[in-house]
């Protein structure tokens, strides 16, 4: 199994994707032309902020 996404721009321009294979102990995330393999420590570490960051209220 394959586990993957992506985030695109309106005009369809890739911005980020994260892709990951089962028996793979590492996963692949690209930012633009950038290309950073994360353990699954760091992929956890990502989340969390990004999980955070999603709770956030918008200021009043």
């Amino acid at each position: 199994m394959t586990a993957w996404t992506t985030v695109s721009t309106g005009a369809g321009e890739e911005i980020v994707s994260v892709q990951v294979d089962d028996g793979d102990p590492f996963a692949v995330m690209s930012v633009g032309r950038h290309t950073a393999v994360l353990t699954r420590d760091e992929c956890r570490r990502i989340a969390d902020a990004l999980r955070a960051a999603s709770h956030r209220h918008p200021p009043a």
